[in-house]
């Protein structure tokens, strides 16, 4: 057999498995081999196969009594963050725009994932130079403001996950301390926003606030995004004003309410 066979071999074993996986996801109930074999045209043996990998990576799991099967935990937790994300990005369109234009600088909006802080969103400021994260691209939680902000506010043992990895120093204003990061966790929870000028990277600053959903929980964050000329290390109370109040709209959007969380 040459590449380009095996190669169209692989895509296409790679697409029945997503058939297989989309036609458990439709069934109104469990479904069984047979039912799926019908349903794709295919053998029972070919379908078997393919659902034995897709339990193994915990997307199918079996009913051990009828044999029968049904979407699994990882279908369900990637759904989930997929909702999560698309939420975010709704509930925060308008403050998003609205901060850009009103401060001029870059925003950036990311989501927690796990023990990851991703970049959802990066709308760029008016300024020619062009100073943003790229969309997809994972932050330091210990170099970045908003990495910090996700320590300070998330309820998930992230401070744990970092330190057993190592404080790595990206410049020399890096916090590699754990008493040093650990006052500015205490800090950011106290004001509600925090900056981390020179940190990841030399003459960039951010100024960053917690997203909170429902429960209070943190499920992102929004930042100002600048040189450190013109997002200094104690920001223009008028960009911390307009960041906060940009904050908070985004959080009652998700359905935050700090009376309704407070009293839980």
């Amino acid at each position: 057999m040459d590449t380009k066979a095996r190669s169209d071999g692989s895509v296409k074993s790679v697409q029945l498995a997503f058939d297989v996986l989309e036609a458990v996801a439709a069934a109104p109930d469990e479904v069984g081999v047979s039912e799926l074999a019908v349903l794709l045209g295919t053998t029972k043996g070919t379908v078997f196969r393919h659902l034995q990998t897709l339990m193994e990576r915990g997307y199918i799991d079996q009913n051990q009594a009828s044999s029968r099967y049904k979407l699994g935990m990882r279908s369900y937790l990637i759904g989930q963050t997929a909702a999560a994300r698309i939420e975010i990005l709704s509930a925060s369109a308008e403050a998003v725009a609205a901060l850009r234009d009103d401060i001029g600088e870059t925003v950036v909006v990311s989501a927690l994932r796990g023990t990851s802080l991703v970049v959802l969103r990066t709308v760029f400021g008016k300024s020619s130079l062009e100073i943003g994260v790229r969309q997809g691209s994972e932050l330091m939680l210990h170099a970045t403001a908003q990495g910090k902000i996700a320590l300070a506010f998330s309820h998930k043992p992230l401070m744990q996950s970092i330190l057993r990895k190592g404080l790595t120093s990206m410049t020399d204003h890096t916090i590699t301390d754990p008493a040093l990061l650990e006052a500015e966790i205490v800090r950011a929870r106290t004001q509600g926003y925090l900056t981390a000028a020179n940190e990841e990277t030399f003459g960039i600053n951010a100024v960053a606030a917690p997203i909170l959903d429902q429960t209070g929980e943190l499920v992102g964050t929004i930042a100002l995004v600048g040189s450190v000329q013109n997002i200094k290390t104690e920001p223009d109370p008028k960009q911390i004003d307009a960041l906060l109040k940009a904050s908070l709209r985004i959080s009652w959007n998700l359905g935050y309410n700090k009376m309704s969380v407070a009293g839980r």
